[in-house]
């Protein structure tokens, strides 16, 4: 920024995402109007965009890219430094970072995923991740964001005080620190489920806003909008809409879920989205898959497994067993040629997308290394991060 360089944020368009790209935003906003003495100078320089896919896809980075581009002829930009924010570390973002080496686009990296860190290191001018620390994705995106924002623009401390404990909810994270940014709101007046019920309205908002950052509205929710009374009637109407289509939607699926008892002795339960969801609504699939399965672990208790399958896609939800998705889809990958096998996530929750031809092929053989996996009675605990595509 300081060299004249103009920002894109991009970032997975769910709570944790937004937690992530907002104050990020902010901050950066501040800094350069700092620097240039004009608040309107981030017109142009600045820009946050959302992502359904929690990874860089090719329809993304060719609309980055003509923009940038026009933006060089209008009006004498620089190509853009990108940041990526809650996506970014996997190897499924390699074909979009080859893509933008073809021109003069350095890239950013702030991530929780599980990394591919040999894959995307030659196209990383820095990445940032928990997992290169020796942490996993209990570290929210969210959380790291918010201390880059305040490091950045210190004055931002006490608005967002409450965001990382947003953030780590929205992804259910475990992390140590996550007692104290639930304490840490609760000192700025907002209480567990409170948030909890603002990470479901920005969920529903990222649905419905697509590819639209939703600037304001998200101000609103994430109360940095400065009408806290807003804020409150918002979440409130979000949050209640959001449970009134999870619970329509799990009228609809649970008759159809499927149980199967593994060998290892988890429970695995299957539902076919494409015949027996409401499609093209709130929730999607992978927001589907997870309130199927929280239902089921609070009825069952764990072990459990979930997947919610389509056409040619899988999505899985686990607790308590030790799974390894971006290993299951890399052994995937070679064991089924001709499958298309791809996918990844987090280690326990993620997604596998395949061709429609092979899809029985797939989940048959999915679910047999399924129940091979360990459990964490036999290892230890584990938690559970959200990953809702």
């Amino acid at each position: 920024m300081l060299d004249g360089r103009p920002i894109r944020i991009r970032h997975h368009a769910d709570g944790d995402g937004m937690c992530a790209s907002v104050p990020t935003q902010t901050a950066l906003e501040n800094f350069a109007a700092r620097v240039y003495g004009d608040p309107s100078a981030t017109q142009h320089t600045i820009k946050r965009l959302p992502s359904k896919a929690p990874f860089y896809e090719t329809e993304d980075v060719v609309r980055d890219l003509n923009y940038a581009l026009e933006d060089r002829e209008r009006r004498g930009q620089r190509m853009p430094l990108l940041l990526m924010l809650d996506n970014g570390s996997t190897a499924e973002d390699v074909p979009a970072y080859r893509t933008l080496s073809q021109y003069d686009v350095p890239i950013v990296a702030v991530d929780h995923h599980h990394p591919d860190p040999d894959a995307v290191a030659p196209w990383l001018d820095a990445h940032v991740n928990p997992y290169l620390e020796g942490e996993d994705y209990a570290v929210t995106t969210g959380m790291l964001c918010v201390e880059l924002a305040r490091m950045i623009d210190p004055d931002l401390t006490d608005d967002l005080e409450h965001v990382p404990a947003i953030a780590g909810l929205s992804d259910r994270s475990d992390a140590a620190a996550m007692t104290d940014y639930l304490a840490l709101a609760k000192e700025a007046g907002y209480d567990e489920d409170g948030l909890e019920d603002v990470g479901e309205a920005l969920d529903y908002a990222a649905f419905q806003l697509r590819y639209n950052d939703g600037r304001h509205l998200v101000d609103d929710l994430l109360d940095l909008g400065g009408d806290s009374e807003r804020h409150r009637e918002l979440i409130s109407l979000l949050a209640e809409r959001a449970e009134r289509d999870n619970e329509r939607q799990l009228d609809a699926t649970l008759p159809h879920t499927e149980r199967e008892d593994l060998p290892n002795g988890a429970a695995c339960f299957r539902v076919d989205l494409e015949e027996y969801a409401h499609r093209f609504t709130y929730p999607p699939p992978g927001k589907t898959t997870g309130k199927i399965h929280d239902r089921k672990v609070a009825e069952e208790g764990e072990p459990v497994i979930t997947i919610g399958y389509g056409p040619d896609f899988a999505v899985l939800r686990s607790d308590g067993v030790r799974l390894d998705i971006p290993q299951t889809v890399a052994e995937l990958t070679d064991e089924l040629p001709g499958a298309g096998v791809s996918g990844g996530g987090h280690l326990v929750v993620g997604s596998i997308k395949f061709v429609k031809g092979k899809r029985e092929t797939v989940l048959e053989r999915l679910v047999e290394k399924l129940g091979d996996a360990d459990l964490d009675e036999q290892l230890g605990s584990a938690a559970v991060a959200g990953f809702e595509d």
